[in-house]
């Protein structure tokens, strides 16, 4: 499993910055009701873990897309020059059903190629599943997204990019079970609290920095 040399620098006792970009589930609003979301979660173990050496900057922005990312990845995160960034996106995508997983697939290449370029590494996030016994439109409109999940899946191997892929790990969690799903939610579309300490859960387990008694 490919894994960001960033935790290297890290546990050198060097210094390290990141910027995680994506949409709504990024960014930090009011679906949290006041509590931290994945990127505020990862801030705190990463500065538990690594003695405060570390600096997370969070740069999502509700309603974003893949081609939004690109249109602001300079102005929003390459010009900071972090250490890693991280991107989730997907979601809103989906909304342009079968006929855009192509154009979102070249995106997630030009993003991740222009991040290298730029002397950063990626890390690529899958995001939440969606449950589709939720007859609202906000998701019925996005029925073609396990698709851009995938689409995910298949841009990181293709690319050898780290991936976290929490989509599947809430499926696996979920067991189909529309109850345990709504237990991880704010709304249809948005993970609350507890959906966002899933997330970073899954980050922490990849990035190996699950917290332990002795810490």
């Amino acid at each position: 499993m490919l894994k960001p040399k960033v935790l290297e620098q890290l546990q050198r006792g060097e210094r390290a910055f990141i910027v995680c970009i994506g949409d709504s589930i990024t960014e930090q609003n009011y679906h949290l009701e006041g509590k931290l979301n994945y990127v505020g979660l990862l801030t705190e173990r990463l500065m538990e873990r690594y003695n405060r050496k570390s600096y997370v900057f969070n740069v999502g922005k509700s309603g974003d897309t893949s081609q939004g990312i690109l249109n602001r990845l300079d102005e929003d995160a390459l010009r900071f020059g972090a250490d890693l960034i991280t991107v989730m996106i997907g979601i809103n995508d989906s909304v342009q059903g079968e006929a855009g997983i192509a154009q979102f697939k070249r995106n997630l290449e030009q993003i991740i190629t222009r991040i290298i370029a730029s002397g950063s590494e990626v890390l690529l996030l899958t995001q939440n599943a969606l449950d589709y016994n939720i007859h609202e439109q906000a998701v019925q409109a996005r029925t073609a997204y396990p698709e851009y999940a995938a689409a995910v899946r298949e841009v990181a191997a293709a690319t050898d990019t780290p991936l976290c892929d929490i989509y599947s790990h809430w499926r696996e969690y979920v067991q189909e079970s529309t109850n345990s799903h709504l237990m991880l939610m704010n709304d249809s579309i948005h993970p609350g609290a507890q959906g966002h300490v899933f997330i970073a859960g899954q980050i922490y387990h990849y990035l190996n920095i699950m917290p332990s008694e002795e810490e």
